[in-house]
């Protein structure tokens, strides 16, 4: 049995990749009202399994986790039913700057967009597009062939591009 991580190691992980793990689990399809707790599970993994840390480094790592994890999120969410969408509270709308407004409008159209998608387009696409990772680090993560992610990025692309081109 090995010795459980030191806290200051998970703190250090915490504090230097919790945004990556909080944008990349949004992205996955997890809403803002659960993220806080599927964060929190996420690094509960990480801070498990943090003697297991490969030499590819903890982005990828971390990356696999989430994916897991959304994975897991989006499932539970469909067996109970639960509609995965954000609620803006009136008091954000009414309070917000023109611009502030436009932009958060742009994100929620994406995330709508993103929530369209199945689940493996949907995952290359993140990681691909959004997170810049390289489709040969993206193939490793999802656990498919080169060209097969490659595949999975162009006709999630497409779908994205038609759905933007509706009038």
């Amino acid at each position: 049995m090995t010795a459980a991580p030191d806290t200051a190691d998970i703190r250090e992980v915490v504090l230097a990749h919790g945004r990556y793990v909080w944008r990349l689990l949004r992205y996955l399809g997890v809403p803002t009202r659960d993220l806080d707790d599927v964060c929190q599970d996420v690094f509960a993994t990480v801070y498990q399994k943090l003697d297991q840390l490969s030499d590819d480094g903890i982005r990828p790592w971390l990356s696999t986790i989430c994916i897991n994890h959304a994975k897991n999120y989006r499932r539970r969410a469909r067996v109970q039913r639960e509609v995965l969408v954000d609620d803006v509270p009136d008091s954000f709308v009414v309070t917000t700057p023109d611009v502030s407004l436009d932009r958060a409008r742009k994100h929620n159209e994406l995330l709508a967009l993103l929530d369209d998608l199945d689940e493996e387009r949907r995952t290359v696409f993140v990681l691909h597009a959004i997170e810049d990772i390289p489709m040969e680090q993206v193939s490793k993560l999802v656990g498919c062939a080169v060209s097969t992610a490659y595949s999975r990025y162009e006709r999630a692309y497409a779908e994205l591009e038609k759905k933007l081109r509706k009038p």
